[in-house]
């Protein structure tokens, strides 16, 4: 009964130790989605995609230009758009889903908040997204 025990206490171990880099890759993903989209790459950032991937990239894009200034920056009381992850669920051993927002911090309006909902599968090559989705209408928006 023990070694019973002892084993199942070892593959909950092995499993936590799994979903801690996983949860680490995911992470990475997403914060290389925000680099590039930063550095106005998206084709740099086509591949964080799954090869069949359903997003919404244009409009993560869009996103962002509506809150700097026509001239690319943003005020000198706010800061620049940001992508972060906020939560990460794992549906299965394979599949993901992350709550991030986009936000901006200033002065002037406290705190601006877009939410981002990612849908994330792991592939031979890593983590990968199939989904992305703006949880916000633009057009009422700024």
């Amino acid at each position: 009964m023990k070694s019973i025990v002892c084993a199942l206490l070892a593959f909950a171990a092995l499993a936590w130790a799994d979903e801690r880099a996983d949860r680490a890759a995911i992470q990475g993903v997403v914060e290389a989605l925000a680099n590039d989209q930063a550095g106005g790459s998206p084709k740099a950032a086509a591949g964080l995609f799954t090869d069949d991937a359903d997003n919404q990239l244009s409009r993560l894009s869009d996103m962002d230009r509506r809150l700097l200034w026509p001239g690319g920056e943003p005020f000198s009381e706010v800061t620049a758009p940001r992508l972060a992850v906020q939560t990460i669920r794992f549906i299965t051993a394979d599949v993901a889903l992350v709550d991030a927002a986009i936000a901006q911090y200033g002065s002037t309006i406290v705190v601006r908040r877009v939410p981002v909902l990612l849908v994330m599968r792991k592939e031979a090559k890593g983590w990968r997204i199939a989904s992305l989705r703006l949880m916000a209408d633009l057009t009422k928006m700024l």
